[in-house]
């Protein structure tokens, strides 16, 4: 599984850097897909766009979080997925909920990765941006979804007999 490309949103990161465990300090999900990643398991596949996006949630709300994130995202600084132009943008706002979504969803397009990784079911797992992923062969993953393609959690069956 060592060349899985997963390319991760904002919401994703931002877990993996604020909320990687619970109060108790057991891992919970972001923690146990960072935990994946530094063990090698897939390659993180990072934006600009989704960087930026970061930057302004950790200096608006979680400021004291800023060394981990300079720390995880040191390792990208000279391989950023490039910001996409404004046809590129244009081209995905039928398959976004949210246009404040389309550069994030274009440089995913841009980053060519195997897995897009998002918890934010109402804009990445939609049936319209579904359709946009399946087009360019990328599987969108929330954090559970990926952790269950390395074993770590078992696929449910949601009640019309598909996998959740």
């Amino acid at each position: 599984m060592n060349g899985l490309r997963v390319f991760p949103d904002t919401g994703v990161l931002l877990a993996m850097i604020v909320f990687p465990r619970d109060r108790s300090g057991a891992l919970i999900r972001a923690g146990e897909v960072l935990e994946l990643y530094e063990a090698g398991a897939f390659e993180l596949v990072v934006s600009q766009a989704v960087v930026d996006e970061l930057d302004e949630v950790l200096d608006e709300r979680f400021p004291r979080y800023r060394p981990q994130a300079v720390s995880l995202l040191m390792p990208f600084i000279d391989r950023l997925v490039r910001w996409p132009t404004p046809a590129e943008i244009v081209a995905v706002l039928p398959f976004c909920t949210d246009p404040s979504d389309a550069p994030i969803f274009a440089s995913a397009l841009i980053a060519k990765p195997d897995v897009v990784l998002s918890n934010d079911f109402e804009a990445f797992h939609t049936s319209q941006a579904k359709s946009l992923w399946r087009r360019y062969g990328i599987v969108v993953e929330s954090l559970y979804g990926l952790l269950c393609i390395f074993g770590r959690r078992e696929r449910r069956k949601d009640p019309d007999g598909g996998l959740v």
